[in-house]
This record gives C-alpha cells, structure tokens and sequence, in this order.
C-alpha cells in the first residue's frame, strides 16, 4: 500500500500518465478495504483473553500505571 501511494502521488505531481489517476483513486479504495481486512484476520500475535467486567486495554502496562496524558 506504501508503494502504491506513493506511485498515485508520483503521478499526480508530475502529470505523468495523468489519465490513469482516476482508475487508482477508485481501485484505491478496494485495497483500502483488502488491508483493512488484512490486518483485522492477522492471527500471528496471541492476545490475552479478557476476564469477566474487564476491558480491553494495553497488555504491556498495568491499568494503575496509566495516566491521562
């Protein structure tokens, strides 16, 4: 996704094959959502399971740890 990018803003400064800007704006979007998608199944990192009347938070801090800012 960086790379494509950083090709669409190549090709929107320079004016380079400027008729293909459009198709990556709307092909942008569907890969938008293909990485999304991507890193919300990864499954390679085991996350601690929540206990009862617990939330969801930092597992490399304990709760009394954190502050406001």
């Amino acid at each position: 996704m960086t790379a494509y990018l950083v090709i669409y803003t190549i090709l929107i400064n320079t004016g380079l094959l400027f008729i293909l800007v459009p198709y990556l704006y709307i092909v942008s979007a569907f890969l938008i959502v293909w990485m999304v998608a991507c890193i919300l199944k990864d499954a390679r990192v085991k996350y601690p399971k929540l206990k009862k009347n617990e939330e969801w938070g930092y597992a490399d801090k304990p709760k009394n740890e954190l502050s406001f800012f």
